[in-house]
């Protein structure tokens, strides 16, 4: 039983780790650090959107918390089968499977759907944002484009 309870705390760790991974990409939050800052801002028309796949990273090496907690998982999960010294080695391969599972979770846990917008400013340049799907805009939507000192972009409607 205690060997059990374990297991199951540490599984609900690696899970508020690992939900905790995603960025928020959604167009109406902001930092708090930004109140008060002056951003530039631009009237603009929708000119292309498209639904895109976000990634925070790009192999399963990026995704450390869960291939940590996902190896001590499997590695607490592994060490209860068997008895004697082949404990070792159900423990060894569970942390290895644990691993790779975790890696791929926490990967897929940071993906997300966003749209790419892109946009024709009254000045006739045109500009390209992703950002998050919570506030669609359609092509030939009056826009307006705002963008902070360090190039954050957001677009929504006007």
């Amino acid at each position: 039983m205690k060997k059990f309870l374990l297991l199951s705390v540490a599984l609900c760790g690696l899970t508020l780790i690992i939900t905790g991974c995603a960025r928020n990409i959604s167009s109406s939050t902001y930092n708090s650090a930004k109140i008060g800052e002056a951003n530039d801002t631009y009237e603009c028309v929708v000119v292309k959107v498209r639904q895109v796949a976000l990634e925070e990273g790009d192999s399963l090496g990026d995704n450390h918390m869960g291939a940590l907690g996902g190896g001590v998982v499997g590695g607490l999960a592994g060490s209860q089968i068997g008895g004697g010294n082949a404990r070792y080695a159900t423990g060894a391969a569970g942390a290895l499977l644990g691993a790779v599972g975790g890696a791929f979770a926490e990967k897929a846990l940071k993906s997300q759907d966003g749209l790419e917008y892109i946009v024709k400013l009254n000045s006739g340049k045109l500009k390209t944002v992703v950002q998050g799907m919570d506030s669609p805009l359609s092509i030939g939507q009056q826009a307006i484009l705002i963008v902070d000192h360090k190039g954050r972009s957001r677009v929504i409607a006007r």
